[in-house]
């Protein structure tokens, strides 16, 4: 079969003779992918970023497709049916799982103690990913949802990651009626987050990045955005809040860039990367006693991480890997009667075998804001 291979940095290839994939376990299905798509932390692991990441690796957590095989103990899908595919790996049975604390499973990954998750390397359990032709789904009577027969695989496509992502950054920032909310990072998973900070009930939501196609797609999601090439985003939030502040999410991470006062320049530097500038700008914008949400991606220590203005402003921060299962269900429901539609966020439809050329684009960012493949 055809899958999108990792084979280095900057590296990824088209692998035209993967083997196909075959039931190992009695709860395994096999999935002939129809839509797969390309995720922001898939950049991490294109840029080298993450370890645990061996060339041979194939890549995606993002896909959807029709059960083309099922497992003798499979009960809860059966072949033929459609459906969308968390990216975490929840055996259903655990404690975590039995908890709802979905991301955190003690049984999927063979590796370590952190849950699993498809496509991202030998320290998320080594399972290959969906960028393919056919995956390999175990615990298929706990981990796939059915796409009902109103929805196509492209309108659910998302529930798979990030418009989950996006949900779970609003829900532990506790998002309320009336707050104004800032959303750091209008990629996908800032897109999301504004579309559901405003189904929580946000009065406002501005969103700040200096991407202008990422911009206008979360103004036509109804937020306000402030790029931070043209202004500074503390000051505007500060004017438009009458100096109280925004619930805040992180939708960006670590592989951030942005604006950074050096001691010694009386105007703001330009640094390619900086890994605390939203963490900076966020300890300043967020209105005092609230929760910071961060679902954007940290993977490492940081010796300079303000500390003490988060303590001094009486933030909270949540933080980490989304438990899909906990909301894509009720976000479904949501695509399902029209008051959402995810592919508005779409950029571009490419076939798999345009891979390399998708992640290219995607790395660079400009006009493209979401990528969706078909095998």
């Amino acid at each position: 079969m055809r899958a999108v291979v990792y084979h280095g940095p900057k590296d990824v290839q088209i692998d035209d003779d993967r083997p196909k994939p075959r039931i190992e376990h009695s709860e395994d299905i096999i999935l002939k992918i129809t839509k797969t798509a390309i995720c922001g932390s898939d950049l991490h692991l294109y840029h080298g970023n993450i370890k645990g990441m061996e060339p041979g690796q194939v890549l995606g957590h993002e896909f959807a497709g029709i059960v083309e095989q099922v497992g003798d103990r499979v009960e809860e899908v059966k072949q033929g049916d459609r459906v969308v595919v968390p990216f975490n790996i929840n055996c259903g049975r655990c404690w975590y799982c039995r908890h709802g604390l979905w991301s955190q499973c003690d049984r999927s990954n063979p590796q370590g103690e952190l849950g699993a998750v498809f496509g991202y390397g030998q320290n998320m359990g080594g399972y290959d990913g969906g960028q393919a032709e056919y995956v390999r789904v175990p615990y298929a009577n706990t981990v796939p949802l059915k796409i009902p027969e109103n929805l196509s695989e492209e309108q659910a496509l998302f529930l798979s990651d990030v418009f989950c992502t996006g949900y779970f950054g609003a829900d532990m920032a506790n998002v309320q009626p009336g707050d104004d909310v800032a959303v750091f990072g209008a990629g996908p998973v800032g897109y999301f987050a504004v579309v559901s900070a405003f189904l929580r009930g946000a009065a406002r939501v501005f969103a700040i990045d200096h991407w202008p196609a990422r911009l206008d797609k979360a103004k036509k999601a109804g937020a306000e955005p402030i790029n931070f090439d043209q202004e500074d985003p503390i000051s505007k939030i500060k004017q438009e809040t009458k100096c109280r502040g925004a619930i805040c999410i992180d939708a960006v991470g670590y592989e951030a860039v942005g604006h950074h006062l050096h001691d010694n320049s009386a105007n703001p530097a330009y640094i390619p990367q900086d890994s605390l500038q939203v963490i900076n700008w966020i300890v300043q914008a967020a209105k005092k006693f609230t929760t910071v949400g961060i679902p954007g991606v940290y993977l490492t220590e940081y010796a300079d991480f303000p500390l003490g203005q988060f303590f001094q402003r009486e933030l909270q921060i949540k933080m980490g890997q989304c438990p899909v299962k906990k909301y894509n269900e009720q976000l479904l429901h949501l695509i399902e009667v029209g008051r959402v539609d995810p592919t508005q966020l779409i950029s571009h439809r490419m076939k798999l075998d345009e891979a390399p050329k998708a992640y290219d684009m995607f790395d660079k960012k400009e006009d493209v804001t979401k990528v969706v493949m078909t095998p």
